[in-house]
């Protein structure tokens, strides 16, 4: 007699993202290039980690007095403790006055899986997430999953080739009341003291709940604080607030995902609630993150030497990504490429807008083998010297072919 499955009616679940890399992959063409790596590439093609976190790593790895016990709940506590001073200074008023707090996550998505649970759970009027970005944020499906109604604006203004933020103000003054609003990367968005008093308005009017994504700090301008001003802003307003702050890719410990959940609010009081109420989800979800991530972290920005030479990895990388970006830009110039690429070294951050149409993105990955997305946003960190040339001058025909 045969049984049936319980899974018979289980189908293949569609592929959210890998489709790309999975056709580069098949692909057999020897000179093929792939633009879309998540990760910062260093010019021979590997993946960057920063050369403090391995000899960090080894000193760990040969620790008499680690015991490697379960750590509590909450996670590492002086991990989360350097984490909020990187994030808000270490001489942070938020900080001393005790309102700011955090909880050791799993994963790159774990601060969205834990806030979004708690939301659902203490703010069950709320039903509706605005996710405003320049970007696609994958943490959109997560507050899917949960029940709630998602809406996702990008801020990426494809006519003049910049992220806008006139357009986020557009999109605030529109949003319900009692929002949660997932702020995304919106690190060019250069607002003016006007625009900032307007959404700072809008914020506190409509009672919307501010959800802060900062993925990789310190990659983006270099500039660790700058990086995270829009939080710090935030928090001297007395604003409440979550925060997904992933550790992850601004060390290169991209296979050990760890962060925190940063949580702002009005008083310790308040902070030790939802702290309290946070980790019966941590319980349910994971029950113990984990460490050695965390280590590494920690023992870096906790001793000046390291934190310094840290800092300066990250300045170097960001110096190498703004040299790469100008050399696209003048060579795209002295080709002839019609039209302004200036956008291109306006972007920050390793990740950025190419500014071609769909048809020019076809052409670069059917006839050029150049695989990026249908936006044009590419990972800059995979240019190096070896392709710069053969890149610049497929993106050239391709631009030359939809102008013809």
């Amino acid at each position: 007699m045969t049984s049936l499955s319980v899974f018979r009616d289980v189908p293949t679940a569609q592929k959210l993202e890998g489709s790309l890399l999975k056709i580069y992959r098949q692909d057999g063409y020897p000179s093929k290039l792939f633009l879309a790596y998540k990760v910062c590439m260093t010019e021979e093609g590997h993946p960057w980690v920063s050369l403090v976190v391995h000899k960090t790593r080894l000193q760990i790895a040969e620790d008499p007095s680690l015991n490697y016990e379960y750590l509590p709940l909450v996670g590492l506590k002086s991990f989360i403790q350097s984490s909020l001073e990187l994030l808000f200074g270490k001489h942070s008023q938020a900080i001393a006055e005790k309102r700011v707090g955090g909880v050791h996550i799993v994963g790159e998505s774990g601060a969205f899986q834990l806030g979004a649970q708690f939301l659902k759970t203490w703010r069950k009027n709320v039903k509706i997430v605005c996710i405003v970005s320049c970007q696609k944020e994958q943490c959109g499906l997560i507050f899917q999953d949960m029940g709630f109604i998602v809406y996702e604006y990008s801020i990426w203004n494809a006519s003049d080739l910049c992220s806008d933020p006139s357009m986020f103000v557009e999109v605030l003054q529109h949003i319900p009341v009692g929002s949660i609003l997932v702020i995304g990367n919106i690190t060019d968005c250069k607002f003016t003291q006007n625009q900032w008093t307007k959404l700072m308005s809008v914020i506190k009017s409509k009672q919307i709940f501010p959800f802060f994504d900062i993925p990789c700090q310190g990659l983006s301008t270099g500039d660790l604080e700058e990086d995270s001003k829009i939080l710090q802003y935030f928090v001297s307003l007395g604003l409440e607030f979550f925060c997904s702050q992933s550790l992850s890719k601004n060390f290169g410990i991209y296979d050990e995902g760890v962060g925190i959940l940063v949580v702002a609010a009005l008083n310790n009081q308040h902070l030790l609630c939802v702290l309290s109420q946070l980790m019966d989800y941590v319980q349910a979800l994971w029950g113990n993150p984990p460490a050695t991530g965390a280590r590494i972290i920690t023992s870096i920005l906790c001793n000046p030497a390291l934190f310094g030479e840290w800092k300066q990895s990250l300045k170097g990388v960001v110096e190498n990504m703004m040299l790469i970006k100008e050399k696209v830009k003048e060579k795209l110039r002295l080709l002839g490429t019609p039209g302004s690429w200036d956008h291109i070294t306006r972007q920050s951050g390793t990740h950025g807008y190419l500014g071609l149409n769909y048809q020019q993105v076809e052409f670069l990955v059917k006839k050029k083998h150049i695989y990026l997305p249908k936006t044009s946003r590419i990972n800059f960190t995979c240019i190096n010297a070896r392709n710069i040339d053969y890149i610049t001058q497929s993106i050239h025909e391709a631009v030359m072919l939809t102008e013809g």
